[in-house]
Order: structure tokens, then C-alpha cells, then sequence
């Protein structure tokens, strides 16, 4: 595999990316809009998720090609993000409230980061718009921005032991100039593993260094509060169906184990979305080029969640890598 000139999502034709958020409420939003629409698929594999009409992109469903997909913080308070996307969407005359017109095609997912953001200062609405304005073809900005603003992993412990998470992003080219990338939010509870298998973030010593779980699972019984969620997409330049994004989705969940542990407990709510733009066509009866793919798609989805906290700054007394 090869890294692309871009090693960003943005790297990926016809799609563009905007983040927004509140500097005070610690909280914010992502957007990745596509032009004019993408095929997209989803899989859920955390025991808490939060999502935005995943159901319209469920198997056998067939309003599945969609403008837009946000990821949010604020819990269930984020999914009015979709407003601010829809109000965007009608006024770039994209979609329409007209009769068989087009329909705006949005879905999402949030993370829980209600513990550590001011959400009664947060406008999820305003912010939805100012990310879809936000957004561009530029490599995607990473740490602390847009919902990655609120982001903590390591909350075995509760969120006195915790570090920050954040927003990153990942692509590489493959041949025939095949492009994958990846972005994530990370909101873990689990700790960070880097490529090298040693621990980069998560539940930390007081004395330096992390815990693991094992070590503490008796505080992570006592622990009912924390709630936690790694969201993303991974999306592609190659014309796939929606099945077989179906199965990109779920091998991208692979790259969560890879990076993160544990994962997919009863208190994540893991969410990755899978999408293709449809520039190179001709694969769609594959069944190879979607191994290639969603196997390309969870590496993807490993470098983006370490480069999501390593991106990441202090903040609020949560401390980052990046010192920066």
C-alpha cells in the first residue's frame, strides 16, 4: 500500500469534509458531504450507539444514496446537527421540499460526551451549518475539532483517570488508483494501542504510565456513569454496492480491535459508516475487491483512531499528546 499525497479522508474524489464546534462547551460536529451523493452503509457494534436513520441504510433497504453524514457530540441532544445539515443541504438547492424532488439523505452518530461538555451552551444546529460551510477537499484537520473536540478515552476509571481523545484521519492508494480513507472520533473507554502494540493513551497511573484492564475491572463494575463511543466513516473511490458496503462497514470494525481495547463493550456504542463515491466503476461483482477494501478500510480506521489522540491537546485538566 501506498500513502497518498493527502493521507487524510479527503484524499477519497467527490467527497469534502467540515468540522465545527464550541471552543467553551467543549463540544462540536463533523461533516463529511458528498457530491452530489454516495451509496452508504452502516454497522453498529457497540452496546450503547446513538444514531440518525441508520435504518434507511439497513440491509435490503433502497434509500441508501445520501448527501450527507454527520458525526456529533452531545448524545441525543447532537442529532439536531442534522438540522443545520438539512437547512444547508435546501439552500444549495441539493435537496428540496418539493414534490418528487430530492430529498435531503442525511445520517449520523453521536458520541457521549456529556460529562465533559457544557451541552446547554452548545447550538447543534448552527454548528451542523457551520461545518457543512466549513467544508472543503483539504487535508482534514485533526485533534481537538469538531466533534473530536469533546472526545476522552481511557474512562475505565471514570474521567478523573481519562485522556483526551479526538478527530483523525487516514488514506492510502492502492492500485489502479484505488483510494480508501478513514476518519474517526475517538471516545473510548478502552485504552490506545499504537502500531507497535504498546499502550499510547488511556486510563492513566497517577505515578505515569496506564492501566490496564485487567487491572481494573473491579473499578470498572463500580463505575455506572461513563458512556462511550467510537464513531467513523471509511469510504472509497471504487463504485461498490450497497451489500457489499455492508461488508466494508463491518470489516472496518476490525481496525477498532486493532486500536483500541477493550471495544464494543455494553457502554460504547461503536459506530462506523461505510461509503462510496462511484469513480471507478467495473468492480461492482468483485467479491476480492471488497476484501481488499474493507481490509484496507480497518487499517485505515487503526492510524486514524492513533492519530486522533495524538493529535489531541489538553483540555479541561484531560490531558493530551500533542503538546503543541
Amino acid at each position: 500500500m501506498q500513502m497518498v499525497f493527502n493521507e487524510t479522508l479527503t484524499a477519497v474524489q467527490g467527497l469534502r469534509v467540515g468540522h465545527a464546534q464550541n471552543d467553551h462547551a467543549r463540544t462540536g460536529c463533523t461533516i463529511v458531504l458528498f457530491e452530489p451523493e454516495a451509496d452508504v452503509a452502516c454497522e453498529a457494534r457497540g452496546g450503547w450507539p446513538g444514531t440518525y436513520d441508520t435504518h434507511s441504510i439497513d440491509v435490503t433497504k433502497t434509500f441508501v444514496k445520501k448527501q450527507a453524514v454527520f458525526l456529533t457530540g452531545g448524545d441525543v441532544f447532537g442529532f439536531d446537527t442534522a438540522i443545520g445539515v438539512r437547512r444547508y443541504l435546501l439552500e444549495k438547492k441539493l435537496a428540496s421540499r418539493a414534490g418528487a424532488g430530492k430529498l435531503p439523505g442525511i445520517v449520523g452518530a453521536n458520541i457521549y460526551d456529556v460529562e465533559f461538555a457544557l451541552l446547554q451552551e452548545a447550538d447543534y444546529p448552527d454548528l451542523g451549518y457551520q461545518a457543512c460551510q466549513n467544508a472543503s477537499t483539504d487535508p482534514v484537520k485533526e485533534g481537538n475539532v469538531g466533534a473530536g473536540i469533546g472526545a476522552t478515552v481511557g474512562k475505565l476509571s471514570g474521567l478523573k483517570f481519562a485522556s483526551k481523545g479526538g478527530c483523525g484521519s487516514s488514506a492510502v492508494q492502492l492500485p489502479n488508483d484505488i483510494i480508501v480513507g478513514a476518519l474517526v472520533v475517538t471516545n473510548a473507554v478502552g485504552n490506545i494501542y499504537g502500531s507497535d502494540g504498546g499502550t499510547i493513551a488511556g486510563v492513566r497511573r497517577l505515578e505515569g504510565g496506564f492501566r490496564e484492564f485487567e487491572e481494573i475491572m473491579i473499578d470498572y463494575l463500580r463505575d455506572t456513569s461513563a458512556r462511550n463511543t467510537t464513531i467513523g466513516v471509511v469510504a472509497t473511490n471504487v463504485d461498490l454496492s450497497h451489500e457489499q458496503l455492508i461488508k466494508v462497514a463491518r470489516l472496518a470494525h476490525d481496525g477498532l480491535a486493532m486500536s483500541i481495547r477493550p471495544v464494543h463493550m455494553s457502554t460504547d456504542g461503536d459506530t462506523l459508516f461505510a461509503a462510496s463515491t462511484g469513480k471507478i466503476s467495473g468492480m461492482r461483482g468483485r467479491e476480492r475487491v471488497v476484501d481488499i477494501i474493507g481490509y484496507t478500510g480497518a487499517r485505515c480506521i487503526a492510524s486514524a483512531v492513533v492519530r486522533s489522540v495524538k493529535a489531541a491537546r489538553t483540555l479541561s485538566n484531560v490531558p493530551g499528546l500533542n503538546a503543541s
